[in-house]
């Protein structure tokens, strides 16, 4: 059986890109998650359902994993268990032979290094926008406002409410409470 795996990070993301390509695929998963982690639902369900001499079509490397780590340890689960695994971009099918593992080694560092350049970027974007006055972060929420006006009034003796009713009323969870609080002493 041949299986395609496409994964797009956001919901906004366009997956046509990736399914065109494994048109001819018996079953496509599909997960719109990030490739943090391996723990995926599409890629978990699919894993399951993997027999030797099954075949995964995935179109780039990055689909699949997005540092080497998680790439070599499931290329290794899949063709451990006889399964090829195929990557349309590269024009490339990976099994347990040597060779694969050096290759897929090297392509899977050269996407972990194009992201850490992507990271790189962001910030250098960020930092400039920054000094231009123009980055400003995250909105503060409406609730993290009205915790720190409550915060400021109880720690100059205006308000007697204990920490616990503060965060019903505002409705924020401890942590960002907590956190407000160390930022206003």
């Amino acid at each position: 059986m041949i299986f395609g795996y496409v994964r797009v990070s956001t919901k906004e993301q366009n997956i046509e890109r990736q399914t065109d390509v494994l048109s001819a695929c018996d079953k496509i998963f599909i997960d719109r998650v990030s490739a943090k982690s391996a723990d995926r639902p599409e890629l978990n369900a699919m894993r399951q359902q993997l027999r030797d001499g099954d075949t995964v079509r995935v179109k780039s490397v990055d689909r699949l994993a997005r540092n080497t780590q998680d790439l070599l340890a499931l290329l290794a689960e899949m063709t451990g268990q006889g399964v090829n695994v195929e990557f349309i971009d590269n024009k490339m099918i990976f099994d347990n032979q040597p060779t694969s593992k050096f290759m897929i080694t090297l392509l899977g560092a050269v996407a972990e290094l194009e992201r850490s350049f992507i990271r790189q970027r962001q910030s250098e974007g960020i930092a400039i926008a920054k000094q231009k006055g123009r980055y400003k972060g995250r909105p503060v929420s409406d609730n993290a406002l009205k915790a720190q006006k409550l915060i400021t009034e109880k720690l100059s003796g205006k308000l007697s409410l204990t920490d616990t009713e503060i965060m019903q009323l505002s409705g924020i969870k401890h942590a960002q409470f907590y956190r407000i609080k160390k930022g206003i002493k």
